[in-house]
């Protein structure tokens, strides 16, 4: 089946983009706009593809099908504002997706609030597979699972579902066992290859000095960081690119050869 939502831009496409800089009431009229108006204005998005937002008019969108994004790292100095791109990513694939074809885990320092937020799109918890808190054992059962589900399904066994593994802060892998740390590492490489990825948040504000992470994984979206923080991130990222970026749900990410910047939209109560 054809339509145009296989031009939008889509993480692994090689598309031609608009200048990044507009004005700011262009941003403002851009950014006013909620998940539910994302859904309703392109309602024939493909199974297992995930909403990141849009830009302009076209929805930035994360295709589970196709493996060259890999493990994706949000970066930005709001915690908050990667958690709710997170739960835009959950809310959208639970409406475009088959639980028999897709489940996710989440691991997180707030795993009630977590719960709490989930059983608004998922009721039944149909697709979420689990949530764990960081120094619960839970967590790295989970990571150890996925990456023996991964490493079969590469051998051509067990097949199964797409699986994503949402952490909402990276820095909480530090707490884990080192066979966990390992476990998540070769996720990180190699299970987007057998549908299983790894979809990360990394708080510069809290982690000026967390480097090393952004190198392991292949797809980064950058959303606002403080100037004081900017020069953390600046081998990955041109200045001139991070410094449009207004606060909250406004990111960008590299798209090919182009970095495209897109507005998330609004979630219930923002």
């Amino acid at each position: 089946m054809a339509n145009a939502i296989y031009q939008q831009p889509i993480l692994n496409n090689k598309l031609h983009h608009r200048e990044l800089s507009r004005n700011y009431q262009n941003q403002q009229d851009e950014s006013g706009y909620s998940i539910d108006d994302l859904i309703h204005q392109h309602p024939n998005i493909p199974e297992l593809t995930a909403i990141l937002g849009k830009s302009e008019e076209m929805p930035i969108l994360f295709d589970l099908v196709d493996p060259r994004p890999g493990s994706i790292l949000i970066v930005n100095d709001h915690l908050p504002s990667i958690r709710k791109l997170m739960t835009v990513m959950m809310k959208s694939l639970v409406r475009f997706s088959h639980a028999t074809s897709l489940q996710f885990i989440t691991i997180s320092h707030y795993p009630e609030k977590w719960m709490e937020t989930i059983q608004f799109f998922d009721p039944q918890f149909s697709y979420c597979a689990g949530v764990s808190g960081e120094y619960e054992k839970s967590a790295e059962d989970w990571i150890h699972y996925l990456a023996r589900k991964a490493e079969d399904r590469l051998s051509g066994r067990n097949l199964g579902p797409a699986a994503i593994l949402f952490i909402d802060d990276c820095e909480l892998i530090s707490h884990l066992d080192i066979q966990a740390r390992l476990n998540y590492e070769w996720l990180l490489a190699y299970g987007a290859a057998s549908r299983i990825w790894v979809v990360s948040g990394l708080d510069l504000r809290k982690n000026p000095d967390l480097l090393q992470p952004i190198d392991n994984y292949k797809t980064r979206i950058f959303g606002h960081v403080d100037r004081n923080l900017s020069s953390t991130h600046a081998k990955f990222i041109p200045a001139g690119i991070s410094e449009q970026l207004q606060p909250e749900r406004n990111f960008v990410t590299k798209i090919g050869s182009n970095w495209v910047r897109f507005w998330a939209p609004k979630l219930q109560g923002n």
